[in-house]
């Protein structure tokens, strides 16, 4: 009954199948300011310039002529990762897997609810791990010829909503902001706080800006510290009714300060997962009304996931990084059906430029995910060239 059972897809080209070998990686090291005015009212300019902070973008290609592309998290610079990329060329791979990785790059295998990968999916311990990951997934559907969100499961939606984005502003400039993304087709943004921001103000402003059915997220980034601090501001910001909500007032080692609010006041809190095992304090305390998940495209799937089981909704939540590691997350985002909520995909509304060739098609508060293979989109190298502030490459 099996003599006729074949092996393999007669459709799919051979050599699609076959391992490839990691030939040269180029590594591009940039700092792309933000937006004057994006980020913070010039009073709160005393903040940390995270802009400032070095990204590096990488370009894997096979000995199939194939190129991926990945970008590392802010902060790390070329010289910290040159030890990790000077063991990539001459690296046999198959698909995405990162098995046949030096020993080096993997550490132990994670265990625990939420935090076992399949086998084929190591913890990778250098800073390298979602770049390189982003890149094997481009390089795999490249050859396939379709997209990193059918790699991951098949995108659920074509488009993802998304709201605007500021940080610390005052009333009046954040009124402004408020109008500009009214204009620009959001139905929400997301706003930055510390304990004594003048937080009402600030949503009033923002409410007569754009109507009290415009959604307003607040992340103090858990500086609303306690309960003690907070409970007569979240009843305030209550009072003033519209859809507003609160990610992370608390620290999340304390989820009784969470508990507590919750009692007292409807303003729904949200939980930012950063990392699976923060995921799972949050679901197990059952504190939060919602999750913004983040990690590295298989780790954020994991997330999503596990919230979906237990009932939740998320948004995948970003670093505000350049091009190419928003849209990697964008497919990820895609590919989760718990993914509802409005995601923080906005480098293009606050960074001078985002390093692809791509145009942001914001539409109504969504954003389509692009429609090539792989991730869709390539690198600018002009642009690329103007922001530069070191590069090297890697070959053997």
């Amino acid at each position: 009954m099996l003599r006729n059972f074949k092996y393999f897809d007669e459709r799919i080209p051979f050599q699609l199948m076959k391992a490839t070998r990691i030939t040269r990686v180029y590594a591009h090291e940039v700092v792309v300011p933000a937006k004057p005015g994006a980020v913070n009212s010039p009073v709160f300019n005393s903040d940390a310039r995270w802009d400032l902070l070095p990204v590096c973008l990488i370009a894997v290609t096979a000995d199939d002529g194939l190129t991926g592309f990945g970008e590392v998290g802010r902060g790390v610079s070329l010289d910290q990762i040159r030890p990790w990329l000077e063991q990539l060329p001459g690296v046999e791979i198959q698909g995405w897997s990162f098995a046949s990785l030096p020993a080096s790059w993997r550490g132990s295998t994670l265990h625990g609810l939420l935090a076992r990968h399949p086998p084929a999916l190591w913890h990778l311990t250098p800073p390298l791990g979602f770049a390189l990951e982003t890149a094997l997934l481009d390089l795999a559907g490249k050859r396939l010829g379709c997209r990193i969100a059918d790699l991951l499961g098949g995108a659920y939606v074509e488009k993802i909503p998304v709201y605007y984005w500021c940080a610390r502003q005052t009333p009046e400039d954040i009124a402004k902001t408020a109008r500009t993304a009214k204009s620009r087709g959001f139905g929400g943004i997301k706003i930055k706080s510390k304990l004594g921001d003048p937080v009402i103000e600030q949503v009033r402003a923002i409410q007569d800006a754009a109507g009290r059915e415009f959604h307003i997220t607040i992340d103090p980034m858990f500086q609303w510290c306690s309960p003690l601090d907070t409970l007569a501001l979240l009843k305030q910001l209550e009072a003033l009714g519209g859809n507003v909500i609160v990610e992370d007032p608390f620290p999340q080692d304390m989820p009784e300060f969470w508990h507590r609010a919750r009692s007292v006041c409807a303003i729904p809190l949200m939980w930012h997962a950063r990392t699976l095992d923060i995921l799972r304090v949050g679901l197990q305390a059952r504190c939060a009304d919602g999750f913004n998940c983040g990690g590295g495209l298989v780790e954020f799937l994991t997330c999503a996931h596990a919230v979906e089981v237990a009932g939740y909704s998320c948004w995948h939540g970003t670093a505000i990084e350049l091009g190419i590691g928003h849209v990697a997350k964008m497919h990820a985002a895609a590919a989760a059906r718990s993914c509802v909520l409005a995601s923080d995909f906005v480098s293009p509304l606050v960074r001078e430029h985002t390093l692809i060739r791509w145009d942001w098609p914001y539409r109504e508060g969504f954003l389509p995910l692009p429609s090539g293979t792989g991730l869709g989109v390539e690198l600018d190298l002009d642009m690329v060239e103007r922001y530069k502030k070191n590069e090297a490459v890697f070959s053997r």
